[in-house]
C-alpha cells in the first residue's frame, strides 16, 4: 500500500509540475484552477496512460480529462491530452475520430506555433491517410510532419517520416523517387539506436530493386537488412522475402535452403507468418521439381490464410495454385483458383493484382476478349497513375524546398533594403562604387587570363595523350602481336611474363589517354555513368538518378569537363578516407539551372580545419572557374555532402 501510494503521489507531483510550467504564458492562468479540477484532470489522464485498463475504458478516461483541460487555460495540457487522445483513438481503429482530433490539434498548434505539436498533428494526419489508402494526401501530410521534426533537430522522427513517404512511392511505382527519399532517410539515422529502422529502410530498397527486376541489387539489400536487425521476427520476414527473390530470380536451390531453414524457426512466428514460409517453401520444391506433389501443403496453407483473414496471403496462395494446375493442364480448375485471386484482389483494391489475375485468365480460357479489354485498361491506368504519382510527390517536394526559398529571399530582399538605406547616408559612396568596379575589372582580367593559360594546358595535354595513345601505344601492342608470332616464344614462362608486362604498359597508356580526353557529346551522360558505376563494389554502393536522354544537350563542353573531374576527385577521396557503403549522386534540371547533389554516409569530415578546406581547394577551384557553386556539409562520423548548382 506505501508503494501504491508514493506512486500516484509522484504522478500528482508531476502531473502538477507540468501545469506550472506549461502555463508560464498564460499570466498564471494555474492560480485560477481550482486544485480539485487539477486533480481530477491528472487523475483521468493516469488512467488513460495505464495499459492494465481496457481500451474503452481508457478512451472514457482521456475523453473526461480533456473536456476538464479546455476551459483551464492551458493550451499547453490541452494539447499534450489531445495528442494521446488521438493515439488512443488510433488504437481502436476509430478513425473518424483520428482526422477530426488531428486537425483540431494541427489548428490549436499554429495559433500558438507549437512545433512539436504541428509535427505530431501532421503525423496523426499522415498516418490515418496512409491506413485509408489515400497515399498522395497521406504523402503530404507526412513530408510536413518531416519538415517540422527537422526544423527542431528531430532527425530520428524525420527519418521515420521519410521511410513511410519511401514505402507510399514504393507502392505507387515511383520506384526510382523511393530510393532517393529511402537514402535522405538513411541520412538523419543514428547507427547506434536506429538499428530497426535502418534495417526497414534496406528492407524498402530491396523490395524497390525487386520490382525493378534488379534481383542482385535486391539480394544485396535484403542481406544488409538481415544483418541490421535484432528483432528476430523481422529478421525471418526478411529472409523468407529474399528466398522469394531467388525463386523469381531462377535460383530455386537457394531459396529451398533459405525456406527449409525457416520453417524450423515458425514455432516463433504467427500463423500468418507461418503460413506464408510454409507456402513458399512448397512452391519452391515444385518450382525446382515438377514432379513434387505441392498440391496438400499448398491448400493447407491457403485454409489457415482464409481462417486467418489474410488476403494478401490467399491472393499468393491462389496464384501458386494456378501456376500447379496450370502445369498439370487441369485449367478448369486453374481458371477457378485465377477468379479467386481477383477477387481478394478486388477486395485489395490492387490494380496491380488485379492485371496478375487477368494475365492468367487470358492464358487460360478459350474466348478471354472481354478479359483482355479489362486487362488492357487496367495497364494504361496503371501506367497513368505511377506517371501522376511521380509528379505528384516530385511537386510536393519541390514546393516546400521552394517555399523555403522564398522565405530566404524576403530575409535577403530586406537585408538589402537597409542596406541601401545605410550607403545613402554615406557620402563616400561614390569613392565605394569606384573601388569596386576597378576591383571588378581586376578580378575579370585575372580570370580571362586563367581562363586562357587553361584552355592552352588543356589542349596541350589532350594533343600529348591523343600522341601517346595513337603513336607510343599502338607501336607497343603491334611490337606484342610481332612477338607473340615467333615460333615457341609463348611456350617459356618468361617470355609470358614479358607479353604480361607489355600488356600492362599498354593498358596504362590507354587508361592515361582516356583520362585526359572526355567525351563531351552525345556520348557523355554514359561515360559519366560509367565513371560513378566504376567506383561501386561489394563494398560501396553506388546509387545515381535516371536521366533524360536530353539532360546535357545544353551544357558546354568545358562545364561537363569540369563536372567529370569533380565528381571523379569527391569519388577518389570517398575511396581513399571516407569509408563509405552508400554513396548518392542525384542530378536535377530546375528552370535553367543543373544541380548535382552528392551524399555519402563514411566518416565526414571537420570542415572547420584548414588541412580538409585544403584538400577540398581544388574541387571548389574547378567548379569557380566555371561560374558554378558547391558548398559542402559534413561533420565527423556523419558522412559528407556536396551540392553543386551552375548554368549550362
Amino acid at each position: 500500500m506505501k508503494v501504491n501510494y508514493f506512486k500516484h503521489s509522484t504522478l500528482i507531483l508531476l502531473f502538477y509540475s507540468f501545469l506550472f510550467i506549461s502555463c508560464s504564458d498564460s499570466n498564471n492562468a494555474i492560480i485560477k484552477v481550482k486544485s480539485s479540477k487539477i486533480d481530477s484532470i491528472s487523475l483521468f489522464y493516469q488512467n488513460a496512460r495505464d495499459k492494465q485498463k481496457s481500451l474503452p475504458e481508457r478512451i472514457t478516461s482521456i475523453n473526461s480529462s480533456y473536456k476538464l483541460a479546455i476551459n483551464t487555460g492551458l493550451d499547453s495540457l490541452e494539447k499534450k491530452i489531445l495528442s494521446y487522445k488521438i493515439t488512443l483513438h488510433n488504437k481502436a481503429k476509430q478513425y473518424d475520430s483520428v482526422l477530426f482530433y488531428g486537425k483540431t490539434l494541427m489548428t490549436k498548434a499554429l495559433i500558438t506555433n507549437d512545433i512539436i505539436m504541428l509535427s505530431r498533428a501532421n503525423f496523426k494526419i499522415g498516418n490515418y491517410f496512409y491506413k485509408a489508402s489515400k497515399l498522395d494526401s497521406a504523402f503530404f501530410y507526412l513530408n510536413r510532419s518531416k519538415n517540422y521534426h527537422l526544423s527542431i533537430e528531430e532527425y530520428s522522427n524525420a527519418a521515420k517520416r521519410l521511410l513511410t513517404m519511401a514505402t507510399i512511392q514504393n507502392n505507387k511505382g515511383d520506384f526510382i523517387g523511393s530510393e532517393v527519399t529511402s537514402i535522405e532517410a538513411l541520412e538523419y539515422l543514428d547507427p547506434k539506436v536506429d538499428k530497426k529502422h535502418i534495417a526497414s529502410v534496406y528492407n524498402t530498397l530491396a523490395i524497390s530493386s525487386k520490382r525493378q527486376n534488379n534481383y542482385n541489387e535486391s539480394i544485396y539489400w535484403y542481406n544488409k537488412a538481415i544483418i541490421q536487425t535484432k528483432n528476430q521476427t523481422d529478421k525471418l520476414i526478411y529472409k523468407n522475402n529474399l528466398a522469394l527473390v531467388h525463386l523469381t530470380n531462377n535460383n530455386s536451390k537457394k531459396a529451398i535452403d533459405i525456406l527449409s531453414k525457416l520453417s524450423v524457426d515458425t514455432l516463433k512466428l504467427n500463423k500468418k507468418e507461418k503460413a506464408r514460409i510454409l507456402n513458399n517453401l512448397a512452391y519452391a520444391k515444385w518450382s525446382a521439381n515438377k514432379s513434387y506433389l505441392a498440391e496438400d501443403e499448398l491448400k493447407r496453407t491457403l485454409k489457415i490464410r482464409l481462417d486467418e483473414n489474410d488476403f494478401s496471403g490467399q491472393f499468393s496462395s491462389y496464384i501458386h495454385l494456378i501456376e500447379y494446375y496450370k502445369n498439370l493442364r487441369q485449367d478448369k480448375i486453374a481458371i477457378g483458383n485465377a477468379k479467386k485471386a481477383y477477387q481478394i484482389a478486388e477486395q485489395l483494391k490492387s490494380a496491380t493484382s488485379k492485371i496478375e489475375a487477368l494475365s492468367y485468365l487470358i492464358q487460360l480460357e478459350e474466348n478471354p476478349k472481354e478479359v483482355a479489354i479489362e486487362y488492357q485498361r487496367l495497364t494504361d491506368s496503371i501506367y497513368i497513375a505511377r506517371q501522376q504519382a511521380k509528379n505528384q510527390f516530385a511537386k510536393i517536394k519541390y514546393d516546400t524546398e521552394k517555399n523555403r526559398k522564398k522565405v530566404l529571399e524576403l530575409k535577403a530582399e530586406t537585408a538589402e533594403k537597409d542596406l541601401r538605406i545605410v550607403r545613402s547616408a554615406n557620402q563616400k559612396l561614390l569613392l565605394l562604387i569606384i573601388i569596386i568596379v576597378v576591383s571588378i575589372i581586376g578580378i575579370s582580367i585575372d580570370r580571362y587570363r586563367k581562363h586562357q593559360t587553361k584552355m592552352a594546358e588543356t589542349k596541350e595535354r589532350n594533343r600529348l595523350s591523343k600522341k601517346l595513345h595513337d603513336e607510343v601505344g599502338n607501336d607497343l601492342y603491334y611490337l606484342v602481336l610481332q612477338l607473340q608470332k615467333v615460333s615457341g616464344f609463348t611456350s617459356h614462362q618468361e617470355n609470358l611474363k614479358i607479353l604480361k608486362g607489355f600488356d600492362t604498359v599498354y593498358h596504362k597508356i590507354r587508361d592515361f589517354s582516356r583520362d585526359h580526353n572526355i567525351e563531351t557529346g552525345e556520348e557523355y551522360g554514359d561515360e559519366l555513368i560509367s565513371l560513378l558505376n566504376s567506383y561501386g563494389d561489394e563494398e560501396t554502393k553506388i546509387i545515381t538518378s535516371e536521366l533524360e536522354n536530353d539532360f546535357w544537350t545544353e551544357v558546354s563542353p568545358r562545364k561537363k569537363e569540369e563536372l567529370y573531374w569533380v565528381l571523379k576527385e569527391l569519388l577518389t577521396n570517398m575511396k581513399r578516407h571516407s569509408k563509405a557503403s552508400i554513396v548518392a549522386i542525384i542530378f536535377a534540371k530546375e528552370k535553367k539551372k543543373i544541380t548535382v547533389n552528392y551524399t555519402d554516409n563514411g566518416l565526414g569530415i571537420d570542415l572547420d580545419k584548414s588541412i580538409s578546406k585544403n584538400g577540398l581547394l581544388n574541387v571548389e577551384n574547378r567548379i569557380d572557374d566555371i561560374g558554378g557553386k558547391i558548398t559542402f556539409d559534413s561533420k565527423p562520423e556523419e558522412g559528407f555532402k556536396a551540392s553543386i548548382v551552375l548554368t549550362p
